[in-house]
């Protein structure tokens, strides 16, 4: 199922990708402050009062404010690396799904000899492409037997209405063809 296909734009669907952001952001943030909790309940109270009685008051304060902004920024300089690998999760679900939503469009409009739906090699949603692609390898056949069904209902009933008007002189071909008619209904049911 991988191909050449690339795509250039990593914004594909911009409503889902925000959202996948939300959610990694808020998450990030859910594990700083965990984390923040943890090492504040685990060490972080016990060193604070043994450096109390080696530092001056204003000092202690004066360094932990400094590790509190390192700590931020930190965080902050990480934020553009969680966009960019958030925006690279997102684009493996939403560029497939962009895809998968065109083509499923082509097969609602009754378009089923279309070429096989083709994910790139990190693309999710791969199985889901695969039973598409089963599904219009099936339906394509039927469709294009169901068509030529009905072609040749719509020239038999031409053909009828012609020979409607002839009425007096082709009683048996109109018997023959309401007959052929009501067989190729059976097998459009």
């Amino acid at each position: 199922m991988s191909s050449s296909y690339r795509r250039t734009h990593f914004v594909t669907d911009l409503s889902l990708q925000f959202k996948y952001f939300l959610v990694t952001l808020v998450l990030l943030l859910a594990f700083l402050g965990v984390s923040i909790w943890i090492v504040y309940v685990t060490g972080w109270s016990h060193l604070v009062e043994r450096l109390s009685q080696v530092y001056p008051q204003g000092r202690l304060v004066e360094i932990l404010r400094l590790i509190y902004f390192r700590l931020a920024l930190g965080f902050l300089a990480f934020l553009p690396v969680a966009f960019l690998i958030t925006l690279f999760l997102s684009h493996t679900v939403a560029g497939p799904l962009v895809r998968i939503k065109r083509y499923l469009r082509l097969m609602a409009r009754g378009e089923f000899e279309l070429a096989p739906l083709v994910l790139r090699r990190y693309d999710e949603l791969k199985e889901v492409a695969l039973l598409i692609n089963e599904i219009t390898s099936g339906l394509g056949p039927r469709f294009q037997e169901r068509k030529k069904l009905i072609d040749s209902l719509q020239s038999t009933v031409g053909a009828l209405r012609g020979d409607l008007q002839r009425l007096p002189s082709a009683g048996q071909e109109i018997h023959r063809k309401m007959n052929f008619l009501a067989d190729t209904l059976k097998v459009l049911e």
